[in-house]
């Protein structure tokens, strides 16, 4: 009689027991992909140098070729200004108030590269002896081509890439940053990572390149996490947005989120705060609708529970 009542009890039941737990799981289930491109690389991407006015500089650019065919390179020189906040560059030939271009020469000016090599470009940077105190800002760009053909257009394949050059001439210059503004990206985060918005603004004349920690604490002021930012170039002029991001799995309460830049070569010092709510909601609401729907169950079969119960303990008559 025991089995009988369960048995029946499970029949109807149990698909809603299994639905209720099946989206407690599936709640969680996340899958994302991650694609690589090759072509052509750089090395290094960025040169940040100083100099006095006369100076004459050499550097050294390393290219190689990551493609399975030969490539052409052509060589141009342009000036560049920020774009956006994101560490997006304008490119141009035309003269800015921070223009270098004109004062640098490469060698070679064109190559061709092999499946697989790599060549060796050197540029040299000739400082006037009148040069502007400050930042002045170029780019070399490799322009490049190949015979291939795009079978589906018959157009010719050729892209750009260039190597900043952030070069900062001695004298009377203007060392001048605030913090924008220091934000998480949204107030309520069921779990980690916790990303952050940082936004320095560039009121001197160098390019500035502000670096420190962002330290978190827990609502009753307790570090929890501190660790390091990473630095990152702000041009005259612009806002640039960096971000950073913190933890792993769920957090639970309020937390403040102070961050800590010093930039310039006095070490000026930028702050500021921010705080978010750490709830799993959706964790705590499955949880909450798999209780009720076993409550509700059990309310439902109550008196097949009263008559297995007093056929167990001999009581039935």
């Amino acid at each position: 009689m025991v089995g009988l009542v369960i048995l029946k009890m499970t029949k109807k039941n149990l698909t809603f027991i299994f639905l209720a737990v099946g989206i407690l799981f599936l709640t969680f289930f996340n899958k994302s992909f991650a694609q690589e491109s090759t072509g052509v690389a750089l090395s290094p991407p960025t040169f940040e140098i100083s100099a006095n006015p006369g100076d004459v500089l050499k550097n050294t650019i390393r290219v190689e070729n990551l493609n399975d065919r030969s490539i052409k390179l052509v060589v141009e020189k342009r000036n560049f200004t920020a774009l956006g906040e994101e560490g997006s560059v304008d490119l141009t030939e035309e003269e800015t108030p921070f223009s270098l271009a004109s004062w640098i020469s490469v060698d070679p000016s064109e190559a061709e590269i092999g499946p697989g090599d790599t060549r060796t470009f050197t540029f040299t940077t000739n400082v006037p002896l009148n040069a502007e105190p400050g930042g002045h800002f170029g780019s070399i760009v490799f322009r490049v081509g190949t015979d291939a053909k795009v079978a589906q257009t018959g157009a010719t394949v050729s892209q750009e890439l260039g190597a900043l050059v952030l070069l900062k001439i001695a004298g009377q210059t203007i060392e001048k940053g605030s913090l924008e503004s220091f934000s998480a990206k949204k107030l309520l985060w069921e779990k980690g990572p916790v990303d952050f918005d940082i936004r320095v603004k560039n009121d001197g004349s160098v390019h500035l390149k502000p670096s420190g920690t962002i330290t978190i604490t827990n609502m009753m002021g307790k570090r929890v996490a501190h660790f390091e930012v990473e630095p990152k170039n702000v041009l005259p002029g612009a806002i640039r947005k960096s971000q950073a991001s913190w933890g792993q799995g769920f957090i639970l309460g309020k937390y403040t989120a102070t961050v800590s830049l010093a930039y310039g070569s006095k070490g000026e010092i930028l702050t500021g705060s921010t705080t978010f709510i750490g709830f799993p909601y959706r964790l705590i609401g499955s949880i909450v609708l798999v209780l009720v729907i076993i409550i509700l169950l059990l309310y439902r079969i109550r008196k097949r529970l009263k008559l297995a119960f007093k056929v167990l303990f001999g009581k039935y008559k």
